[in-house]
């Protein structure tokens, strides 16, 4: 079996993350899983993910349609990853001459959320769900399979989301005052709610004092002045990290903001729990398949102040022995969610798509039994 994602980013984010360690698993698994990537963005996507260098993992970049057409063609399943690159890998297809190529959708996140409703992007967004209908749509929550299911009458395929547990783990630090709390901003992307998440900020820092140490990730202080955003003194800036030092961020703090407007799944909560870091995240979206309000992490409408500010005044002015409780409970969450079980899950769509018997033992793996 040999499956080849499409993936027009740079990496960085989640949804590059999660393909990344997949096709990584997948390897294991003795599937030839590979990557493309726009020229462009190859020498970045490298740099990031020195990893796939290291296994062996081809990475072949295009620069037009018709070189991602010869690339493709010696595959057996092309995996679009993005709604702007639906178009492109349907397109390659086409041209690549092979009539045993099959096509897949990895949707990451509904798209059509993303942009002003009749804006170009959004037209784009939503017709590329009917390039995919003869092809194969699979999410990782049943709540995206659900909005496009309802949104486009397409059935879509539940696979496992994963976590790299070699990057993502706790660690063995007293826990006490001051309350180290720290948020996710990104300004470059107004569905992640930077303001409401500096404003949120400033109002914890100005209610509990030294009580807390408060820090935010994602942008550097050229991005917040371009939305208008100048943080108090009282917030720290960490600037812009990569996945490592998002870890280590995480391990040493008690509790996560992710205030975004809502999350097809919400990598950075579950992430923060396998590091120990109880999550506030949007009750819209996905998060709720793995968060569970007060037991692991609070689920709040974040359309509303009050709401978040309530959540974090339950966890500061709470019982010390409560917030161990919930550091300990979004562990052992976390603990299901592997790359091996996320990549069998796959592997074992992927064949029954194709038809084809797989050259891998019959036998799940360990971690993933």
């Amino acid at each position: 079996m040999r499956i080849i994602f499409v993936l027009p980013s740079a990496g960085g984010g989640g949804g590059a993350h999660s393909i990344v360690q997949e096709v990584l698993g997948l390897r294991r698994l003795g599937v030839g899983a590979g990557i493309a990537t726009p020229r462009s963005l190859a020498s970045q996507f490298q740099v990031r993910y020195p990893e796939l260098q290291r296994n062996a993992v081809e990475n072949p970049s295009y620069a037009k349609i018709e070189e991602l057409a010869s690339i493709i063609a010696s595959y057996d399943l092309a995996i679009a990853t993005t709604a702007l690159s639906v178009s492109t890998v349907a397109q390659a297809k086409e041209e690549a001459g092979n009539a045993g190529l099959r096509l897949g959708y990895y949707i990451q996140d509904y798209e059509p959320l993303f942009y002003p409703p009749g804006s170009r992007e959004w037209s784009e967004a939503r017709a590329s769900f009917d390039l995919m209908k003869n092809a194969l749509p699979f999410a990782k929550t049943d709540w995206l399979c659900s909005v496009v299911e309802a949104n486009h009458n397409i059935h879509v395929r539940r696979v496992k989301a994963s976590i790299d547990h070699d990057v993502y783990y706790p660690s063995d630090r007293p826990l006490g005052e001051p309350l180290r709390i720290t948020a996710m901003v990104r300004p470059k992307t107004p569905r992640r709610a930077p303001k409401r998440t500096v404003r949120i900020l400033e109002q914890i820092a100005f209610k509990y004092g030294s009580r807390v140490e408060l820090t935010y990730f994602g942008c550097d202080s050229t991005d917040l002045a371009n939305v208008g955003l100048r943080p108090s003194p009282a917030l720290g800036s960490l600037g812009v990290l990569d996945r490592i030092q998002v870890a280590n961020t995480l391990r040493h703090s008690d509790l996560f903001l992710d205030l975004s407007d809502f999350q097809a799944f919400g990598r950075t909560g579950l992430e923060g729990m396998a590091c120990g870091c109880v999550p506030v995240l949007p009750l819209f979206g996905g998060a709720g398949e793995y968060a569970r309000h007060g037991v692991n992490s609070y689920l709040v409408d974040t359309r509303s102040d009050e709401e978040i500010l309530t959540a974090v005044n339950q966890f500061v002015n709470g019982r010390p022995q409560k917030r161990s409780e919930m550091r300990d409970s979004g562990i052992h969450t976390a603990l299901n969610y592997s790359i091996a079980k996320a990549a069998y899950s796959e592997y074992e769509l992927f064949r029954d798509f194709i038809g084809e018997a797989a050259p891998v033992a019959a036998k799940i793996p360990a971690e993933a039994a």
